[in-house]
């Protein structure tokens, strides 16, 4: 039992973030009134209860497996692991501690990683370096963009993890889906091999059918975002997010859709709007700012700005057929891979995109967008402008730009944000 809880050193990181999430909600339930920040506490409770059960596994000894946000991870529940998040990770812990995770940046930086890649992976390269974290195994998609490709091979040569790369064609079509899906089944039998285990697809299923319940979910949920006013918090964007990155296929994420989804109807069916009066509604095509998560309630308090929904929340599949045989099973999952967060918006040519965005300015009565362009984010350099131009011709509405780094607040501070915001809502709106 000694060496297995030696293993618990293997992910400090996850035993950090637990405690700082406990930190977190001890203080949004004892000092705050019911009513705020409620889907923070609701989700926080939920994240806490899987990352304990996470840390039990590495106390059994249980294979620690990194994985990267785009692979839903409800995948892989078909083994008996201690799933770890690459991107949600760094960003999590930038969002909780004071400091961020600017320190395990730096140390990359030293290293010799380009500082224009992206953070969400140099804060966990970085305690990777310095044996914060020791994976059995990585597995990760090449999408949605070349800072993906380019750095996790860093995992594999530098300290000798097995590395599993899914071929993820750019092109989104059938043919695409048929090749990804054996990729899928592929990556998962390799990784089931080093682990020494093998898939469990009764437990996949299970899982895939709860991430079906949670889609037909979040859904409805959407419906109502559609009315005025936005009968949801804006702080709903980073917990979902979070939940359905560190939590997706488990009973845990179900549960807090749909107690969101109940205090969301409750507020439509009462015309109620979090934080006073809705005044402006926005969309935000790309990503909030991990580093600084309470803009979201700044916004909604400050301001009577709403956030719709950002790239993380606005994404949804048909449901996974799970009664079929496994040819179907991973195609459907391969399907709903293309329409995950940031691979449906940025891996196919921009047309799809500005589509996209016009049809939910109109269909959620947008007053204006929001675009935070990452600097990481190079295969999405041009589309900005272009939505811009898109956006007034067609609904007539403006789009704010701000370049910024989501992880790292010494590029763009929370202070120019805000300042930029306000100037924008004064002078355009």
């Amino acid at each position: 039992m000694k060496d297995n809880e030696n293993r618990i050193t293997h992910i400090t990181p996850y035993k950090v973030l637990l405690e700082v999430l406990d930190s977190t909600y001890e203080l949004a339930n004892n000092i705050l009134p019911e009513n705020v920040l409620y889907s923070l506490k609701v989700g926080v409770e939920k994240i806490m209860r899987v990352l304990s059960s996470y840390i039990e596994k590495a106390k059994n000894g249980a294979p620690i497996v990194g994985y990267h946000f785009s692979l839903p991870s409800e995948y892989l529940n078909c083994f008996n692991i201690v799933p770890i998040c690459i991107e949600g990770t760094s960003y999590f812990l930038s969002t909780l501690l004071l400091n961020g995770v600017e320190k395990y940046y730096d140390i990359m930086a030293n290293y010799g990683h380009p500082f224009h890649t992206c953070t969400s992976q140099k804060g966990t390269m970085g305690m990777t370096l310095e044996d914060l974290f020791k994976f059995d195994a990585i597995i990760a998609p090449t999408s949605p963009c070349d800072c993906t490709i380019a750095s996790y091979p860093f995992f594999k040569e530098i300290k000798n993890v097995p590395l599993f790369l899914l071929d993820m064609p750019y092109i989104h079509n059938e043919e695409s889906f048929e090749y990804y899906a054996g990729q899928l089944r592929l990556g998962l039998e390799k990784l089931g091999k080093v682990i020494g285990q093998e898939p469990d697809y009764d437990q996949l299923k299970k899982s895939i059918e709860i991430e079906n319940k949670v889609n037909q979910i979040k859904l409805e949920i959407f419906e109502l975002i559609k009315a005025n006013p936005c009968p949801i918090d804006n702080m709903f964007n980073a917990i979902s997010a979070g939940t359905s990155i560190f939590i997706s296929g488990t009973q845990e994420n179900l549960d807090y859709y749909q107690e969101m989804y109940r205090i969301t109807k409750e507020r439509y069916k009462k015309g109620e709007y979090y934080g006073g009066t809705e005044k402006i509604r926005s969309i935000w095509p790309y990503m909030i700012t991990f580093f600084s998560v309470d803009l979201l309630e700044w916004l909604n308090r400050n301001l009577g700005l709403s956030v719709l929904f950002d790239i993380f929340n606005y994404n949804f599949a048909e449901s996974i057929n799970t009664k079929s045989d496994l040819d179907t099973l991973y195609y459907d999952m391969a399907r709903k891979s293309y329409q995950w967060p940031m691979v449906k918006q940025s891996t196919q040519f921009y047309e799809p995109f500005i589509e996209d965005c016009i049809t939910m300015a109109r269909d959620f009565n947008a007053d204006c967008f929001i675009y935070t362009q990452s600097i990481a984010c190079k295969q999405f350099g041009s589309i900005p402008t272009l939505l811009r131009e898109a956006l007034m011709e067609e609904v007539g509405i403006p789009t704010l730009l701000i370049e910024f780094d989501a992880g790292d607040e010494r590029m763009t501070s929370i202070k120019t944000f805000k300042q930029k915001i306000e100037m924008f809502t004064s002078t355009l709106l």
